[in-house]
């Protein structure tokens, strides 16, 4: 199968569209509760409660990549990732030593199945559009949320740092590789991005309820 042309304008396309979708999830409603002054700091540490499952869900969703991949430059950047990333989920549970009790929510466990599939089925290059173009750049507009939320957090400040070069590696491979199409790449990142969204949402919520009476 013969790869198409890619250019530089169909990378730009993509990564316009995609900051779009950064700068919509930052007016969402986790990210204006961490920002929000008039937030609880109990309303704030209930949302690292149920943060926690969603992290220790992403380690499920980098290793299902890695085991999925076939292609070698593919693989090697998401062992590359993987190896980056492994162990973040302990620290925000250090972060929450006095917050040891586990939750579990339906629509949060849906919406890391729903990535894990699809690291499953997915073509390479669009594996990697989901790992860096929007896993990162969620976790990028979270952290840069929540430092502000919980100054001097360990677990944010590795997030703020590592999170920006994450995601330019999503873009390094749009440039290097031909075996895309923008459109596919855009329908992925759509998805993604309301899943992330529904399963933000939900923490939101979570937060609110758990101390709507605190």
């Amino acid at each position: 199968m013969k790869e198409q042309i890619v250019t530089e304008q169909d990378v730009e396309r993509v990564a316009r569209h995609n900051e779009q979708r950064q700068r919509e999830y930052e007016a969402s409603d986790l990210i204006r509760l961490l920002t929000d002054e008039n937030t609880t700091d109990e309303t704030k540490k209930a949302v690292l409660t149920y943060l926690q499952p969603w992290s220790n869900a992403f380690q499920r969703m980098i290793s299902a990549r890695v085991t999925f991949e076939s292609d070698p430059e593919l693989r090697a950047l998401a062992c590359e990732h993987q190896a980056e990333e492994v162990g973040h989920d302990r620290i925000l549970a250090r972060s929450r030593a006095d917050d040891r009790e586990p939750v579990w929510d339906p629509v949060i466990e849906m919406g890391a199945s729903w990535f894990v599939d699809q690291f499953a089925i997915l073509p390479g290059v669009q594996r990697a559009v989901l790992a860096h173009l929007a896993l990162e750049a969620g976790s990028l507009v979270f952290s840069q949320a929540g430092t502000r939320a919980f100054p001097d957090d360990e677990y944010f400040e590795l997030h703020d740092e590592a999170d920006v070069e994450h995601l330019e590696m999503g873009y390094e491979v749009l440039r290097r590789r031909g075996d895309w199409t923008p459109e596919a790449v855009i329908t992925v990142l759509d998805r993604a991005w309301q899943v992330i969204g529904v399963v933000s949402d939900r923490i939101a919520e979570c937060a609110r309820r758990d101390t709507v009476a605190a």
